[in-house]
C-alpha cells in the first residue's frame, strides 16, 4: 500500500541529448569513399527535467508535437538512459510506449503474453493466472495463436495494452499508442485506467486529448521544446497549455480562387467574395475558442442593384451533420438593398460550438428565399479550439443546468 508523499518516479536535473551529423552518408559506398561524416550537432530532446511523481497518482504530459514528451517517457521506463540527472522508480515498471516494442514477431500472442510476463519478473503461475483475463480483454479470439507478424496496428495495440494493464505493474507508462486502436476498444482501455486509478496503481500518461488528461490526472507536466514549462495540478497546467496553443493560432483559414468554383451555383446577381473568421481585434484567425465571441464576415459584390436580399449561412460539423443555420429573414435582420461592394458580419456570442473542425456554407438569395443568386458550399473552415476548463459532450455547448438535488425522497406508499 502506497503512503501519502511516497514518490513512485523521481526525476532530478534528467537531460537526453542525440547527436545528430550534418552530413550524412546515405549509402555503403559513400561512406567508404568519402569517409564518415565530421560534421555533428548535438540535440537536447529533454533537459533540466525535475519532477517527483507520487505513488498512487495519474500524472500526465502535455505539450506540442516534438516537445519531448515521449524521449521523457521512454527515460522513465530505461529505454533511453539519460545524459544528465539521474531517475529512480519503486516498484514493477510496464510500458506501452512504441507499437509492438517487446513482442517478438515470429512468436504467437500468446507465447508473446508469456514472454512479456517473464520479462516484468512474474512466476509462471502468475503469468498462468493472468492470461485468460489478458487474452479476453484483448478481444483477439483465435487470433492470439497466430505470429504477431501477421497483426495490424490495431491488433498490436489491443494486446500491448491487455498485457501491459494485467501484469499488476505499480507503475504503468501510457503513450498516446492507444490512439491506434479503435472506438470500442480506446474506451475500454480508459475505463481500465480508471479502474488502475482506484486501486492505487501509479499512471502516466502522454495524451494530445487535454480533456482527458484534465479530468483523469492528478497531475500534469507541460514540457515545450524539451524544457517544462509549467507543472502542477491538472486543470490549471492543461489551461495554461490550452491558452498557449489557441494565442498561437493567428493565420487566417481562406477558400477563395478558381479551385472552389466547383462548390458554387447561382445565377450570379450577387457574389460573397470571401468569408472570414475574426478574432476579437477584428483580425482574421485560424482558430476560434469555445466560449468566446465568434464572428464571421462575408463580403459581397452586387453586380447591379437587388432588393431585400436574403443572406444565408449553416455551420457543419466536419462528420457531416449541421450544427446550424440561420439567415437575415430568419434573425429580422432584413437588408434592405445591396448594390456593388458591402460585407456582412454574422455574431455568435459566446461560440456555442464545442471544440472540432467544421465547414461554412453561405448563400445569398432573392427575396422570395427560392432563387439563389449565390450559394457557396464549404467556403471556410472553422477551427474551434477548447477553452480554459472541461468542454460538454456534443457539437454545441447549452445553457442548462441541474436544479438543487432533493436528498430525502419518502418512499412510495404500498398497498
Amino acid at each position: 500500500m502506497s503512503h501519502p508523499g511516497e514518490a513512485a518516479v523521481e526525476l532530478r536535473g534528467v537531460g537526453k541529448r542525440f547527436r545528430r551529423h550534418q552530413d550524412r552518408r546515405g549509402t555503403l559506398k559513400e561512406l567508404i569513399v568519402r569517409g564518415r561524416a565530421k560534421q555533428t550537432q548535438d540535440f537536447w530532446a529533454v533537459r533540466n527535467i525535475d519532477l517527483r511523481i507520487p505513488k498512487g497518482s495519474v500524472y500526465g504530459l502535455v505539450g506540442h508535437n516534438g516537445s519531448g514528451k515521449s524521449t521523457l517517457l521512454k527515460v522513465m521506463a530505461g529505454i533511453y538512459r539519460p545524459n544528465e540527472g539521474s531517475v529512480a522508480v519503486d516498484g514493477r515498471l510496464a510500458a506501452l510506449i512504441e507499437l509492438g516494442a517487446g513482442f517478438h514477431p515470429e512468436l504467437t500472442g500468446r507465447e508473446n503474453v508469456r514472454l512479456n510476463g517473464s520479462i516484468l519478473g512474474l512466476s509462471r503461475r502468475e503469468i498462468d493466472g493472468a492470461i485468460g483475463e489478458i487474452i479476453d480483454f484483448s478481444g483477439l479470439g483465435d487470433f492470439i495463436d497466430e505470429p504477431v507478424k501477421n497483426y495490424s496496428s490495431g491488433m498490436y495495440v489491443r494486446l500491448g495494452f491487455s498485457v501491459a494493464v494485467h501484469m499488476k505493474p505499480d507503475v504503468l507508462l501510457v503513450d498516446e499508442v492507444i490512439a491506434v486502436g479503435d472506438e470500442d476498444f480506446q474506451r475500454k482501455c480508459f475505463d481500465h485506467l480508471y479502474k488502475l486509478r482506484k486501486a492505487g496503481r501509479t499512471i502516466v500518461i502522454v495524451s494530445h486529448a487535454t480533456t482527458l488528461i484534465a479530468s483523469l490526472c492528478d497531475e500534469v507536466a507541460w514540457l515545450d521544446h524539451g524544457s517544462a514549462r509549467g507543472i502542477g495540478r491538472a486543470q490549471a497546467v492543461v489551461d495554461d497549455y490550452l491558452t498557449s496553443v489557441n494565442s498561437g493560432e493567428d493565420a487566417p483559414l481562406r477558400k477563395d480562387g478558381p479551385e472552389y468554383a466547383a462548390h458554387r451555383t447561382g445565377s450570379g446577381e450577387v457574389r460573397i467574395s470571401s468569408v472570414e473568421v475574426l478574432g476579437a481585434d477584428g483580425a482574421p484567425v485560424a482558430a476560434c475558442v469555445s466560449g468566446e465571441p465568434l464572428r464571421i464576415r462575408l463580403a459581397y459584390h452586387a453586380n447591379e442593384r437587388v432588393v431585400d436580399p436574403v443572406f444565408a449561412l449553416a455551420i457543419r460539423h466536419e462528420s457531416g451533420p449541421v450544427v446550424t443555420a440561420v439567415s437575415t429573414r430568419i434573425t429580422g435582420d432584413d437588408v434592405p438593398e445591396v448594390d456593388g461592394a458591402g460585407r456582412l458580419d454574422y455574431l455568435q456570442s459566446p461560440c456555442r460550438l464545442n471544440p472540432g473542425t467544421y465547414q461554412i456554407d453561405v448563400s445569398v438569395l432573392e427575396s422570395s428565399g427560392t432563387h439563389a443568386l449565390d450559394a457557396w458550399t464549404s467556403a471556410a473552415d472553422l477551427v474551434v479550439r477548447q477553452a480554459r476548463g472541461l468542454h460538454r459532450g456534443g457539437l454545441i455547448s447549452l445553457d442548462d443546468g441541474f436544479e438543487a438535488p432533493v436528498t430525502h425522497v419518502e418512499p412510495a406508499a404500498r398497498d
